[in-house]
Protein backbone atom coordinates (compact mmCIF):
# COMPACT_ATOMS: atom_id res chain seq x y z
CA UNK A 1 0.00 0.00 0.00
CA UNK A 2 2.79 2.51 0.66
CA UNK A 3 4.35 1.67 -2.74
CA UNK A 4 0.98 2.69 -4.16
CA UNK A 5 0.79 6.05 -2.38
CA UNK A 6 4.19 6.91 -3.45
CA UNK A 7 2.89 6.08 -7.31
CA UNK A 8 -0.03 7.82 -6.84
CA UNK A 9 1.82 11.08 -5.41
CA UNK A 10 4.65 10.88 -8.04
CA UNK A 11 3.22 9.19 -11.48
CA UNK A 12 2.89 12.46 -14.01
CA UNK A 13 0.34 10.14 -16.63
CA UNK A 14 -2.54 10.03 -13.40
CA UNK A 15 -1.82 13.43 -12.31
CA UNK A 16 -3.11 14.20 -16.11
CA UNK A 17 -5.67 11.88 -15.43
CA UNK A 18 -6.76 13.79 -12.35
CA UNK A 19 -7.10 17.22 -14.03
CA UNK A 20 -8.75 15.38 -17.50
CA UNK A 21 -11.05 13.26 -16.11
CA UNK A 22 -11.46 12.68 -11.95
CA UNK A 23 -14.00 9.36 -12.52
CA UNK A 24 -10.83 7.82 -14.46
CA UNK A 25 -8.86 9.11 -11.62
CA UNK A 26 -10.86 7.31 -8.71
CA UNK A 27 -11.08 4.11 -10.76
CA UNK A 28 -7.15 4.28 -11.77
CA UNK A 29 -6.47 4.29 -7.84
CA UNK A 30 -9.15 1.53 -6.86
CA UNK A 31 -6.98 -0.84 -9.57
CA UNK A 32 -3.91 0.42 -7.77
CA UNK A 33 -5.26 -0.31 -3.99
CA UNK A 34 -6.90 -4.14 -5.35
CA UNK A 35 -4.44 -5.25 -7.66
CA UNK A 36 -3.14 -8.60 -5.50
CA UNK A 37 -6.89 -9.33 -5.00
CA UNK A 38 -8.29 -9.59 -8.51
CA UNK A 39 -7.32 -10.38 -12.17
CA UNK A 40 -9.28 -8.39 -15.08
CA UNK A 41 -12.36 -6.81 -13.63
CA UNK A 42 -14.65 -5.02 -15.45
CA UNK A 43 -13.52 -1.67 -13.86
CA UNK A 44 -9.93 -2.96 -14.87
CA UNK A 45 -11.62 -3.15 -18.82
CA UNK A 46 -13.87 -0.24 -18.49
CA UNK A 47 -10.81 2.39 -17.38
CA UNK A 48 -8.83 0.86 -20.82
CA UNK A 49 -12.10 0.91 -22.81
CA UNK A 50 -12.35 4.72 -21.33
CA UNK A 51 -9.19 5.34 -22.94
CA UNK A 52 -9.52 3.75 -26.21
CA UNK A 53 -12.60 5.45 -27.05
CA UNK A 54 -10.29 8.96 -26.20
CA UNK A 55 -7.80 7.42 -28.88
CA UNK A 56 -8.70 10.35 -31.84
CA UNK A 57 -8.48 13.14 -29.13
CA UNK A 58 -4.96 11.72 -27.98
CA UNK A 59 -3.95 11.56 -31.53
CA UNK A 60 -4.97 14.72 -32.05
CA UNK A 61 -2.81 16.11 -28.98
CA UNK A 62 0.42 14.18 -31.14
CA UNK A 63 -0.35 15.56 -34.27
CA UNK A 64 -0.81 18.98 -32.61
CA UNK A 65 2.74 18.45 -30.94
CA UNK A 66 3.95 17.54 -34.48
CA UNK A 67 3.00 20.55 -35.80
CA UNK A 68 4.77 22.44 -33.72
CA UNK A 69 8.18 21.47 -33.88
CA UNK A 70 7.35 22.40 -37.76
CA UNK A 71 6.56 25.79 -36.69
CA UNK A 72 9.19 26.81 -33.96
CA UNK A 73 11.67 28.84 -35.39
CA UNK A 74 14.20 28.72 -33.16
CA UNK A 75 15.24 24.83 -33.85
CA UNK A 76 18.06 24.22 -35.74
CA UNK A 77 17.71 21.97 -38.84
CA UNK A 78 18.93 19.78 -36.61
CA UNK A 79 16.88 19.83 -33.68
CA UNK A 80 14.14 20.20 -35.77
CA UNK A 81 14.50 16.41 -37.13
CA UNK A 82 15.76 15.15 -34.06
CA UNK A 83 12.45 16.43 -31.88
CA UNK A 84 10.44 15.21 -34.93
CA UNK A 85 12.39 11.71 -35.25
CA UNK A 86 11.59 11.54 -31.06
CA UNK A 87 7.89 12.09 -31.83
CA UNK A 88 7.45 9.51 -34.68
CA UNK A 89 9.85 6.61 -33.42
CA UNK A 90 7.02 5.09 -31.73
CA UNK A 91 4.37 6.07 -33.23
CA UNK A 92 4.62 5.67 -37.13
CA UNK A 93 7.96 3.75 -37.78
CA UNK A 94 7.43 5.15 -42.00
CA UNK A 95 7.69 8.59 -40.95
CA UNK A 96 10.75 8.13 -38.31
CA UNK A 97 12.75 6.74 -41.12
CA UNK A 98 12.08 9.54 -43.66
CA UNK A 99 13.07 12.24 -40.85
CA UNK A 100 16.17 9.89 -39.80
CA UNK A 101 17.45 10.14 -42.77
CA UNK A 102 17.35 13.79 -42.81
CA UNK A 103 18.71 13.50 -39.62
CA UNK A 104 21.85 11.87 -40.88
CA UNK A 105 21.96 14.11 -43.45
CA UNK A 106 22.76 17.25 -41.74
CA UNK A 107 24.77 15.20 -39.02
CA UNK A 108 27.17 14.84 -41.97
CA UNK A 109 26.99 18.27 -42.83
CA UNK A 110 27.88 19.34 -39.51
CA UNK A 111 30.17 16.68 -39.18
CA UNK A 112 29.83 17.07 -35.30
CA UNK A 113 30.69 13.52 -33.77
CA UNK A 114 28.20 14.37 -31.11
CA UNK A 115 25.36 14.77 -34.25
CA UNK A 116 27.08 11.69 -36.27
CA UNK A 117 26.61 9.73 -33.10
CA UNK A 118 22.76 10.88 -31.73
CA UNK A 119 21.87 10.39 -35.82
CA UNK A 120 23.05 6.65 -36.14
CA UNK A 121 21.79 5.72 -32.61
CA UNK A 122 18.15 6.81 -33.78
CA UNK A 123 18.70 4.67 -37.41
CA UNK A 124 19.33 1.98 -35.17
CA UNK A 125 16.83 2.46 -32.87
CA UNK A 126 14.22 2.53 -35.80
CA UNK A 127 15.85 -0.09 -37.25
CA UNK A 128 15.23 -2.35 -33.86
CA UNK A 129 11.57 -0.97 -33.07
CA UNK A 130 10.68 -2.34 -36.33
CA UNK A 131 12.31 -5.86 -36.11
CA UNK A 132 15.49 -5.39 -38.67
CA UNK A 133 17.74 -6.92 -35.77
CA UNK A 134 20.27 -7.26 -38.61
CA UNK A 135 20.08 -3.77 -39.73
CA UNK A 136 20.24 -2.30 -36.09
CA UNK A 137 23.25 -4.86 -35.33
CA UNK A 138 25.08 -3.30 -38.47
CA UNK A 139 24.27 0.05 -37.23
CA UNK A 140 25.56 -0.11 -33.85
CA UNK A 141 28.84 -1.74 -34.95
CA UNK A 142 29.99 1.54 -37.10
CA UNK A 143 29.22 4.24 -34.72
CA UNK A 144 31.86 5.39 -33.54
CA UNK A 145 32.35 6.87 -29.73
CA UNK A 146 35.53 9.27 -30.27
CA UNK A 147 34.88 12.60 -29.05
CA UNK A 148 30.99 11.91 -28.14
CA UNK A 149 29.33 12.94 -24.64
CA UNK A 150 28.90 10.41 -21.83
CA UNK A 151 25.40 11.01 -22.49
CA UNK A 152 24.78 9.84 -25.52
CA UNK A 153 27.50 7.36 -25.11
CA UNK A 154 25.08 5.81 -22.03
CA UNK A 155 22.04 6.16 -24.92
CA UNK A 156 24.31 4.08 -27.28
CA UNK A 157 24.59 1.22 -24.75
CA UNK A 158 21.09 1.66 -23.36
CA UNK A 159 19.71 0.88 -26.73
CA UNK A 160 22.63 -1.90 -27.62
CA UNK A 161 21.74 -3.91 -24.76
CA UNK A 162 18.09 -3.68 -25.48
CA UNK A 163 18.41 -4.81 -29.27
CA UNK A 164 20.86 -7.72 -27.63
CA UNK A 165 17.82 -8.63 -25.14
CA UNK A 166 15.77 -8.67 -28.26
CA UNK A 167 17.70 -10.90 -30.52
CA UNK A 168 18.25 -13.34 -27.72
CA UNK A 169 13.92 -13.70 -26.98
CA UNK A 170 14.28 -14.45 -31.13
CA UNK A 171 16.93 -17.43 -30.36
CA UNK A 172 17.74 -20.44 -28.22
CA UNK A 173 20.55 -22.58 -26.92
CA UNK A 174 23.88 -21.18 -26.88
CA UNK A 175 23.26 -18.28 -28.99
CA UNK A 176 20.71 -16.88 -26.62
CA UNK A 177 23.20 -16.79 -23.99
CA UNK A 178 25.79 -15.06 -25.85
CA UNK A 179 23.19 -12.63 -27.00
CA UNK A 180 22.09 -11.91 -23.22
CA UNK A 181 25.67 -12.44 -22.04
CA UNK A 182 26.36 -9.33 -24.23
CA UNK A 183 23.59 -7.15 -23.19
CA UNK A 184 24.84 -7.99 -19.40
CA UNK A 185 28.23 -5.96 -20.56
CA UNK A 186 26.13 -3.41 -22.67
CA UNK A 187 23.98 -2.50 -19.64
CA UNK A 188 26.67 -2.18 -17.09
CA UNK A 189 28.94 -0.01 -19.15
CA UNK A 190 25.53 2.09 -19.28
CA UNK A 191 25.05 1.96 -15.96
CA UNK A 192 28.97 2.96 -15.32
CA UNK A 193 28.33 6.26 -17.42
CA UNK A 194 24.52 7.35 -15.72
CA UNK A 195 24.15 8.72 -12.47
CA UNK A 196 21.89 7.09 -10.30
CA UNK A 197 20.74 10.29 -8.40
CA UNK A 198 16.86 9.81 -9.32
CA UNK A 199 16.95 9.40 -13.15
CA UNK A 200 14.77 7.54 -14.95
CA UNK A 201 17.11 6.13 -17.72
CA UNK A 202 19.53 4.84 -14.67
CA UNK A 203 16.79 3.19 -12.75
CA UNK A 204 15.13 2.04 -15.97
CA UNK A 205 18.36 0.35 -17.58
CA UNK A 206 19.29 -0.78 -14.02
CA UNK A 207 15.71 -2.57 -13.94
CA UNK A 208 15.93 -4.22 -17.17
CA UNK A 209 19.41 -5.45 -16.87
CA UNK A 210 18.04 -6.93 -12.82
CA UNK A 211 15.09 -8.34 -15.53
CA UNK A 212 17.20 -10.14 -17.39
CA UNK A 213 19.19 -11.42 -14.71
CA UNK A 214 16.25 -13.13 -13.66
CA UNK A 215 16.73 -11.39 -10.18
CA UNK A 216 12.98 -10.12 -10.49
CA UNK A 217 12.90 -9.24 -6.88
CA UNK A 218 15.25 -6.53 -7.71
CA UNK A 219 13.80 -5.10 -11.14
CA UNK A 220 10.07 -5.06 -9.93
CA UNK A 221 12.38 -2.57 -7.12
CA UNK A 222 13.84 -0.94 -9.15
CA UNK A 223 11.22 -0.28 -11.83
CA UNK A 224 9.10 1.16 -8.77
CA UNK A 225 11.83 3.39 -8.23
CA UNK A 226 11.72 4.84 -11.90
CA UNK A 227 7.92 5.03 -11.74
CA UNK A 228 8.92 7.27 -8.40
CA UNK A 229 10.90 9.58 -10.97
CA UNK A 230 8.84 13.12 -11.56
CA UNK A 231 10.62 13.29 -14.95
CA UNK A 232 9.22 10.37 -15.92
CA UNK A 233 7.40 10.33 -19.09
CA UNK A 234 4.32 8.12 -20.18
CA UNK A 235 5.60 6.11 -22.86
CA UNK A 236 8.72 5.37 -20.29
CA UNK A 237 5.88 4.68 -17.77
CA UNK A 238 4.69 2.14 -20.25
CA UNK A 239 7.68 0.18 -20.44
CA UNK A 240 7.74 -0.01 -16.93
CA UNK A 241 4.58 -0.94 -16.44
CA UNK A 242 4.77 -3.61 -19.50
CA UNK A 243 8.30 -4.95 -17.89
CA UNK A 244 6.87 -5.05 -14.66
CA UNK A 245 3.39 -7.08 -15.92
CA UNK A 246 6.10 -9.77 -18.00
CA UNK A 247 7.86 -10.35 -14.40
CA UNK A 248 4.94 -11.51 -12.70
CA UNK A 249 3.32 -13.12 -15.77
CA UNK A 250 6.74 -15.16 -15.49
CA UNK A 251 6.08 -15.24 -11.64
CA UNK A 252 2.60 -16.29 -12.57
CA UNK A 253 1.31 -13.90 -10.05
CA UNK A 254 -1.05 -13.31 -13.06
CA UNK A 255 -3.59 -11.02 -10.60
CA UNK A 256 -0.91 -8.68 -10.62
CA UNK A 257 0.45 -9.01 -14.14
CA UNK A 258 -3.08 -8.46 -15.52
CA UNK A 259 -2.97 -5.32 -13.23
CA UNK A 260 0.04 -4.12 -14.73
CA UNK A 261 -0.59 -4.81 -18.39
CA UNK A 262 -3.73 -2.67 -18.15
CA UNK A 263 -1.96 0.11 -17.17
CA UNK A 264 0.59 -0.13 -19.50
CA UNK A 265 -1.74 -0.41 -22.27
CA UNK A 266 -3.35 2.65 -20.71
CA UNK A 267 0.04 4.46 -20.81
CA UNK A 268 0.35 3.57 -24.43
CA UNK A 269 -3.00 4.99 -25.59
CA UNK A 270 -1.94 8.08 -24.20
CA UNK A 271 1.04 8.78 -25.53
CA UNK A 272 0.42 7.34 -28.89
CA UNK A 273 3.06 4.53 -28.90
CA UNK A 274 1.90 1.95 -31.46
CA UNK A 275 5.20 0.13 -31.10
CA UNK A 276 3.42 -1.63 -28.00
CA UNK A 277 2.56 -5.17 -26.53
CA UNK A 278 0.49 -4.43 -23.45
CA UNK A 279 -2.67 -4.89 -26.06
CA UNK A 280 -1.97 -7.80 -27.37
CA UNK A 281 -1.22 -9.42 -23.86
CA UNK A 282 -4.05 -8.15 -22.62
CA UNK A 283 -6.05 -10.00 -25.33
CA UNK A 284 -3.81 -13.06 -25.19
CA UNK A 285 -4.91 -12.94 -20.83
CA UNK A 286 -8.28 -12.66 -21.47
CA UNK A 287 -8.79 -15.58 -24.02
CA UNK A 288 -7.01 -17.84 -21.37
CA UNK A 289 -9.72 -16.76 -19.02
CA UNK A 290 -12.41 -17.78 -21.02
CA UNK A 291 -13.63 -14.21 -22.35
CA UNK A 292 -12.90 -14.66 -26.20
CA UNK A 293 -15.55 -12.20 -27.40
CA UNK A 294 -13.16 -9.11 -25.38
CA UNK A 295 -9.99 -10.64 -26.58
CA UNK A 296 -11.27 -11.07 -29.93
CA UNK A 297 -11.61 -6.78 -29.44
CA UNK A 298 -8.40 -5.81 -28.14
CA UNK A 299 -6.34 -8.31 -30.83
CA UNK A 300 -7.83 -6.45 -33.52
CA UNK A 301 -6.63 -2.94 -31.42
CA UNK A 302 -3.07 -4.38 -30.72
CA UNK A 303 -3.01 -5.70 -34.64
CA UNK A 304 -4.26 -2.46 -35.81
CA UNK A 305 -1.43 -0.56 -34.13
CA UNK A 306 1.33 -3.15 -34.99
CA UNK A 307 -0.13 -2.27 -38.73
CA UNK A 308 0.01 1.48 -38.17
CA UNK A 309 3.24 1.41 -36.94
CA UNK A 310 4.83 -1.27 -39.50
CA UNK A 311 6.55 -3.45 -36.79
CA UNK A 312 7.59 -6.44 -38.10
CA UNK A 313 8.03 -8.45 -34.87
CA UNK A 314 4.67 -7.23 -33.18
CA UNK A 315 2.85 -8.30 -36.00
CA UNK A 316 4.80 -12.14 -35.30
CA UNK A 317 4.03 -11.55 -31.87
CA UNK A 318 0.24 -10.97 -32.48
CA UNK A 319 -0.15 -13.42 -35.22
CA UNK A 320 0.44 -16.21 -32.16
CA UNK A 321 -2.73 -14.92 -30.63
CA UNK A 322 -4.72 -14.21 -34.09
CA UNK A 323 -6.47 -17.97 -33.23
CA UNK A 324 -8.44 -16.25 -30.48
CA UNK A 325 -10.56 -14.45 -33.58
CA UNK A 326 -10.87 -17.86 -35.64
CA UNK A 327 -12.13 -19.56 -32.20
CA UNK A 328 -14.28 -17.57 -31.90
CA UNK A 329 -15.72 -17.64 -35.30
CA UNK A 330 -15.72 -21.46 -34.77
CA UNK A 331 -18.19 -20.99 -31.89
CA UNK A 332 -20.15 -18.72 -34.06
CA UNK A 333 -20.53 -21.42 -36.61
CA UNK A 334 -20.58 -24.60 -34.75
CA UNK A 335 -24.42 -24.60 -34.48
CA UNK A 336 -24.90 -24.06 -37.99
CA UNK A 337 -22.37 -26.77 -38.56
CA UNK A 338 -24.25 -28.73 -36.58
CA UNK A 339 -27.44 -28.49 -39.31
CA UNK A 340 -25.72 -29.44 -41.94
CA UNK A 341 -23.84 -31.89 -40.92
CA UNK A 342 -25.92 -34.86 -42.38
CA UNK A 343 -26.42 -32.72 -45.38
CA UNK A 344 -22.79 -32.89 -45.60
CA UNK A 345 -21.96 -36.59 -45.15
CA UNK A 346 -24.80 -37.45 -47.68
CA UNK A 347 -23.51 -35.08 -49.83
CA UNK A 348 -19.62 -36.59 -49.63
CA UNK A 349 -20.82 -40.09 -50.40
CA UNK A 350 -22.71 -39.05 -53.55
CA UNK A 351 -19.53 -36.83 -54.22
CA UNK A 352 -17.41 -40.08 -53.68
CA UNK A 353 -19.62 -42.55 -55.46
CA UNK A 354 -19.86 -39.66 -58.58
CA UNK A 355 -15.88 -39.63 -58.60
CA UNK A 356 -15.63 -43.54 -58.26
CA UNK A 357 -17.88 -43.92 -61.69
CA UNK A 358 -15.90 -40.76 -63.04
CA UNK A 359 -12.54 -42.75 -62.68
CA UNK A 360 -13.86 -46.11 -63.72
CA UNK A 361 -15.15 -44.52 -66.74
CA UNK A 362 -11.99 -42.54 -67.20
CA UNK A 363 -10.02 -45.50 -67.33
CA UNK A 364 -12.28 -47.56 -69.85
CA UNK A 365 -12.34 -44.60 -72.14
CA UNK A 366 -7.93 -44.06 -71.46
CA UNK A 367 -8.00 -47.95 -72.27
CA UNK A 368 -10.13 -47.42 -75.37
CA UNK A 369 -7.77 -45.02 -76.76
CA UNK A 370 -4.73 -46.53 -75.98
CA UNK A 371 -6.20 -49.93 -77.70
CA UNK A 372 -7.38 -47.24 -81.00
CA UNK A 373 -4.55 -45.98 -80.48
CA UNK A 374 -1.98 -48.89 -80.84
CA UNK A 375 -4.48 -50.07 -83.73
CA UNK A 376 -4.50 -47.00 -85.54
CA UNK A 377 -0.41 -47.17 -85.44
CA UNK A 378 -0.46 -50.86 -86.34
CA UNK A 379 -2.71 -50.52 -89.48
CA UNK A 380 -0.21 -47.27 -90.18
CA UNK A 381 3.25 -49.80 -89.81
CA UNK A 382 0.78 -52.69 -91.79
CA UNK A 383 0.15 -49.81 -94.60
CA UNK A 384 3.64 -48.16 -94.55
CA UNK A 385 5.25 -52.29 -94.92
CA UNK A 386 2.40 -53.14 -97.88
CA UNK A 387 3.28 -49.76 -99.41
CA UNK A 388 6.81 -50.54 -99.57
CA UNK A 389 6.42 -53.93 -100.57
CA UNK A 390 4.08 -53.09 -103.20
CA UNK A 391 6.33 -50.19 -104.81
CA UNK A 392 9.64 -52.81 -104.32
CA UNK A 393 7.34 -55.44 -105.68
CA UNK A 394 6.61 -53.17 -108.78
CA UNK A 395 10.26 -52.06 -109.37
CA UNK A 396 11.89 -55.64 -109.16
CA UNK A 397 8.84 -57.12 -111.69
CA UNK A 398 10.04 -54.16 -113.88
CA UNK A 399 13.14 -55.01 -113.40
CA UNK A 400 13.10 -58.60 -114.30
CA UNK A 401 11.19 -57.82 -117.53
CA UNK A 402 13.25 -55.44 -118.58
CA UNK A 403 16.12 -57.47 -117.95
CA UNK A 404 14.23 -60.49 -119.99
CA UNK A 405 13.82 -58.26 -123.24
CA UNK A 406 17.09 -57.29 -123.22
CA UNK A 407 18.09 -60.88 -123.03
CA UNK A 408 15.33 -61.92 -125.62
CA UNK A 409 17.40 -58.93 -127.95
CA UNK A 410 20.53 -60.25 -126.95
CA UNK A 411 19.23 -63.76 -127.97
CA UNK A 412 18.20 -62.57 -131.38
CA UNK A 413 21.21 -60.67 -131.81
CA UNK A 414 23.59 -63.51 -131.99
CA UNK A 415 21.37 -66.08 -133.97
CA UNK A 416 21.43 -63.51 -136.39
CA UNK A 417 25.24 -62.93 -136.28
CA UNK A 418 25.47 -67.09 -136.19
CA UNK A 419 23.30 -67.19 -139.10
CA UNK A 420 25.91 -64.70 -141.27
CA UNK A 421 28.68 -66.46 -139.65
CA UNK A 422 29.99 -63.04 -138.78
CA UNK A 423 32.06 -64.73 -135.59
CA UNK A 424 33.88 -61.50 -134.97
CA UNK A 425 30.80 -59.44 -133.98
CA UNK A 426 29.43 -62.48 -131.87
CA UNK A 427 32.65 -61.36 -129.83
CA UNK A 428 31.45 -57.76 -129.32
CA UNK A 429 28.85 -57.34 -126.79
CA UNK A 430 26.07 -55.17 -127.24
CA UNK A 431 26.07 -52.31 -124.83
CA UNK A 432 22.63 -52.94 -123.46
CA UNK A 433 23.53 -56.24 -122.92
CA UNK A 434 27.13 -55.22 -120.79
CA UNK A 435 26.67 -56.90 -117.11
CA UNK A 436 28.46 -53.76 -115.57
CA UNK A 437 25.39 -51.63 -118.12
CA UNK A 438 22.76 -53.71 -116.29
CA UNK A 439 23.85 -53.55 -113.40
CA UNK A 440 24.27 -49.83 -113.14
CA UNK A 441 20.17 -49.51 -114.22
CA UNK A 442 19.65 -52.01 -111.38
CA UNK A 443 21.55 -49.61 -109.36
CA UNK A 444 19.54 -46.45 -110.39
CA UNK A 445 16.41 -48.31 -109.94
CA UNK A 446 17.16 -49.26 -106.49
CA UNK A 447 18.92 -46.01 -105.66
CA UNK A 448 15.02 -44.15 -107.23
CA UNK A 449 13.09 -46.57 -105.66
CA UNK A 450 14.56 -46.13 -101.95
CA UNK A 451 14.25 -42.84 -102.27
CA UNK A 452 10.67 -42.26 -103.51
CA UNK A 453 10.21 -44.37 -99.87
CA UNK A 454 11.91 -42.81 -97.89
CA UNK A 455 12.41 -39.05 -99.22
CA UNK A 456 14.84 -38.52 -96.21
CA UNK A 457 16.70 -41.65 -96.35
CA UNK A 458 20.31 -40.23 -97.07
CA UNK A 459 19.83 -37.74 -94.42
CA UNK A 460 18.54 -39.70 -90.94
CA UNK A 461 21.28 -42.02 -92.06
CA UNK A 462 23.80 -39.64 -91.83
CA UNK A 463 22.08 -37.99 -88.67
CA UNK A 464 22.86 -41.32 -86.79
CA UNK A 465 26.69 -40.58 -88.10
CA UNK A 466 29.53 -39.06 -86.45
CA UNK A 467 30.05 -34.95 -87.89
CA UNK A 468 33.24 -36.08 -89.93
CA UNK A 469 31.87 -39.69 -91.16
CA UNK A 470 29.22 -38.32 -93.06
CA UNK A 471 28.11 -40.48 -96.69
CA UNK A 472 27.65 -38.68 -99.66
CA UNK A 473 27.32 -40.20 -102.69
CA UNK A 474 29.30 -39.84 -105.79
CA UNK A 475 28.09 -36.85 -108.20
CA UNK A 476 25.36 -38.71 -110.28
CA UNK A 477 24.30 -41.09 -107.69
CA UNK A 478 21.79 -41.42 -105.41
CA UNK A 479 23.09 -43.49 -102.91
CA UNK A 480 26.65 -44.85 -102.60
CA UNK A 481 27.51 -48.50 -101.51
CA UNK A 482 27.38 -48.02 -97.88
CA UNK A 483 23.86 -46.26 -98.27
CA UNK A 484 22.60 -49.09 -100.66
CA UNK A 485 23.66 -52.11 -98.29
CA UNK A 486 21.73 -50.24 -95.24
CA UNK A 487 18.19 -49.30 -97.44
CA UNK A 488 18.02 -52.91 -97.74
CA UNK A 489 18.44 -53.27 -94.20
CA UNK A 490 15.98 -51.16 -93.54
CA UNK A 491 14.03 -52.85 -96.29
CA UNK A 492 14.02 -56.13 -94.10
CA UNK A 493 16.58 -57.85 -95.73
CA UNK A 494 19.31 -58.62 -93.10
CA UNK A 495 21.30 -61.26 -94.75
CA UNK A 496 24.74 -60.32 -95.82
CA UNK A 497 24.77 -63.10 -98.26
CA UNK A 498 21.13 -62.02 -100.05
CA UNK A 499 22.89 -58.51 -99.42
CA UNK A 500 26.13 -59.48 -101.43
CA UNK A 501 24.21 -61.53 -104.15
CA UNK A 502 21.43 -58.63 -104.80
CA UNK A 503 24.49 -55.47 -104.88
CA UNK A 504 27.01 -58.11 -106.57
CA UNK A 505 29.30 -57.59 -103.50
CA UNK A 506 31.65 -59.84 -101.99
CA UNK A 507 30.70 -60.82 -98.28
CA UNK A 508 33.55 -59.46 -97.45
CA UNK A 509 32.76 -55.97 -98.83
CA UNK A 510 29.56 -56.01 -96.71
CA UNK A 511 31.59 -56.93 -93.67
CA UNK A 512 34.05 -54.18 -94.66
CA UNK A 513 31.23 -51.83 -94.94
CA UNK A 514 29.31 -52.55 -92.50
CA UNK A 515 31.74 -52.39 -89.98
CA UNK A 516 32.99 -49.06 -91.14
CA UNK A 517 29.54 -47.61 -90.51
CA UNK A 518 29.37 -49.57 -87.54
CA UNK A 519 32.62 -47.62 -85.98
CA UNK A 520 31.28 -43.96 -87.60
CA UNK A 521 27.86 -44.65 -85.62
CA UNK A 522 27.09 -42.17 -82.66
CA UNK A 523 25.11 -45.36 -81.32
CA UNK A 524 25.39 -48.45 -79.75
CA UNK A 525 24.74 -51.65 -82.48
CA UNK A 526 21.40 -52.29 -80.84
CA UNK A 527 20.59 -49.00 -80.86
CA UNK A 528 22.18 -48.15 -83.88
CA UNK A 529 19.52 -51.04 -86.18
CA UNK A 530 16.73 -49.77 -84.58
CA UNK A 531 17.19 -46.08 -85.97
CA UNK A 532 17.73 -47.52 -88.88
CA UNK A 533 14.49 -48.98 -89.03
CA UNK A 534 12.68 -46.15 -87.79
CA UNK A 535 13.91 -44.09 -90.86
CA UNK A 536 10.70 -42.80 -93.14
Amino acid sequence: MKNTILFFVHCPFLSRIRSNDLKVWSIVFCLLSLVPAMAFTDTDLQALDSELAKQGIYQAQKRAEIAAIHQDTTYSAFERYLALVNQYQSYHCDSAFAFVEQLNDQAHISQDPNHLATAQIKSAFLYLSSGLFKEAHDVFQQINLTNVDTDIQAEYYIHYARLLYDMADYTQGGVRAKYIQQGHARSEQALALLSPLDTVRYWSTAALYSMKQDDHHQAIQRFERALQCTSITQHQQAIAFSSMAAIYQHLHQLPQADHYWILAAIADIQSCTKEAVAMANIAERLYHQHRPNQAAKYIQYALDDATFYNARHRQLSISKILPIIEQQQLAQQQDYNHRITILNTALYILVAILAILLYLLYARMKALRNAKHIIDHTNLQLQQANTIKEECIGTFLQQESNVYNKLEKYQRYVRKRANNKQWDDLLRIPPYAEVRTLRNEFYNRFDTMVIHIFPHFVQQMNDLLQADKKLTPKQGELLSPELRIFALIRLGITDNNHIANLLDYSINTIYTYKTRIHNAALLDTVSFYNAIKKIN
